[in-house]
C-alpha cells in the first residue's frame, strides 16, 4: 500500500504530468531490461544464493548481439543463439564455483562480474560498437517499427487475454483466504485501487482504455517470460525443490533433494535471462556501450527485494511480485523526475528502496 499512497500523492502533486496512462506504458518498455534482469536474479534468490555478475553478462551479450552481426557477419539466428547459449555457460561457471569449489556467492559473482565485463571491453576494444549502413541489425530487430521499437505493439486481445487470466488468477488467491478480516481491509483497498486505475486509463471503467492498444511487444516478452518463470516454480518438481534448497537446505538434502544441482541450475536460469537482457538492450538501443547494463543491477535488485513484501506472505521473492514492484520503481523515479528532480537522484531512490526492501522483508521475516 506504500506505493499506492506515493502514486496518489503524485497524482494530487502532478496531476496530468504523472497520470498520462501512455507514458506511464512507454516507461514499462523504456525499462524492460531491468525487469528481465529482476527476473533473473529470482531463481538464485529463492535458492538462497546472490547473482551480482547479471547485468556485466548482458553488457557482454548487448556486444555480441550487435558485433557478430555487424562486425563479424555471422547470421542473426545464429547470433541470438551464441548470446543465449553465452549467458548460460555464464551461469553455468557462477554455479560451478559456487556448489563445486563452495565459493561464496558473493565473491564468485562479483569476481565473474568482473571477468565478463571485462571480455566485453576486450571484445570492442573499450568502446562503443554500432551498425553501419553497410552492416546494418536486421530491420526487424532495431529501429523503427522493429522489435525494440516502441511502436511494435501487442494485439490487444492478447492484452486483454492477459489481464483477464490476471483478474482471474487474483480472485481465486483472495477467494481462499477471504477468511482474514486484514485480507478482506486489502481486497477493499485492491478493488479501489482498481477501480481508480479504470477511471484514469479511459476516463470510464465501462471505456476500453487507449493504453492496450500501446503495450510494446518488448513489454509482452517481460511478460510471457514471468509467466514461464512462475509456472516453472509454482507448478513444477523443479521449483519446489528449488524453493526447499533455499528455505532449508540441510532438510532438503535429507529429503533426497540434489541441492547443489537445483542451485547450479538456478544460476544457468540467471544466467540465460542475463543474455536476453542484453540482446533486449542490443534491439532498443540498436549498438552497444561501454558498461551499458551495469546501472541497472541496483533497480533489479531493488525490484526482487520489494516482491518479498509485495504479494508475499511469508516474505518471500516472488516472480510477479518482481515484475510489479520492478515497475513500482520505476515509477516512482519517474514521478520525482516529473516533478523536476534531476535525473542523476534516480540512483539514490532506487538504493534507498533497495535499503527499505531489505529491512521490512528482514523484519517479516523474523517477526
Amino acid at each position: 500500500m506504500a506505493f499506492f499512497g506515493i502514486f496518489v500523492a503524485y497524482a494530487i502533486w502532478l496531476g496530468a504530468g504523472f497520470l498520462d496512462i501512455n507514458a506511464r506504458v512507454l516507461d514499462i518498455h523504456q525499462v524492460a531490461p531491468i525487469l528481465i534482469l529482476a527476473l533473473a536474479l529470482v531463481f538464485p534468490l529463492i535458492s538462497g544464493q546472490f547473482d551480482l555478475s547479471g547485468a556485466s553478462m548482458a553488457t557482454l551479450t548487448t556486444y555480441l548481439t550487435v558485433g557478430l552481426a555487424t562486425q563479424q557477419g555471422w547470421p542473426f539466428s545464429a547470433v541470438l543463439v551464441t548470446c543465449l547459449v553465452v549467458g548460460m555457460l555464464g551461469g553455468l561457471l557462477n554455479g560451478v564455483l559456487v556448489v563445486v569449489f563452495r565459493v561464496n556467492a558473493f565473491i564468485a559473482t562479483l569476481g565473474t562480474s568482473g571477468v565478463f565485463l571485462g571480455l566485453s571491453s576486450v571484445y570492442s576494444g573499450g568502446t562503443a560498437v554500432t551498425p553501419t549502413a553497410e552492416h546494418p541489425l536486421p530491420g526487424w530487430f532495431s529501429g523503427s517499427g522493429s522489435f525494440g521499437s516502441f511502436q511494435s505493439t501487442v494485439p490487444a486481445v492478447i492484452v486483454w487475454i492477459a489481464l483477464a487470466a490476471l483478474a482471474y488468477g487474483s480472485f481465486r488467491a483472495l477467494r481462499r483466504k477471504l477468511s482474514s478480516t486484514r485480507l478482506a481491509r486489502r481486497s477493499a483497498s485492491i478493488a479501489a485501487l482498481a477501480t481508480a486505475v479504470g477511471f484514469v486509463a479511459g476516463g470510464s471503467i465501462l471505456q476500453v482504455p487507449s493504453w492496450v492498444n500501446s503495450v510494446s511487444l518488448v513489454a509482452g516478452l517481460v511478460v510471457l517470460v514471468a509467466l514461464v518463470l512462475w509456472l516453472a516454480l509454482a507448478f513444477t518438481t523443479f521449483g519446489r525443490y528449488v524453493r526447499a534448497s533455499g528455505a532449508n537446505p540441510v532438510a532438503a538434502r535429507l529429503s533426497g533433494v540434489q541441492v547443489g544441482r537445483q542451485i547450479v541450475i538456478s544460476f544457468v536460469i540467471a544466467g540465460l535471462l542475463a543474455g536476453l537482457t542484453g540482446i533486449v538492450l542490443a534491439a532498443q538501443l540498436g549498438g552497444a556501450n561501454p558498461g551499458i547494463a551495469v546501472p541497472y543491477l541496483l533497480p533489479a535488485f531493488a525490484a526482487a527485494f520489494v516482491s518479498t513484501v509485495l504479494f508475499s506472505k511469508g516474505g518471500h521473492f516472488t516472480v510477479w511480485g518482481t515484475l510489479v514492484a520492478g515497475i513500482a520503481v520505476q515509477w516512482v523515479a519517474q514521478g520525482l523526475v516529473v516533478g523536476g528532480l534531476p535525473f542523476t537522484w534516480v540512483p539514490v531512490v532506487n538504493g534507498a528502496v533497495l535499503i527499505l526492501a531489505v529491512a521490512a522483508s528482514t523484519t517479516r521475516r523474523s517477526s
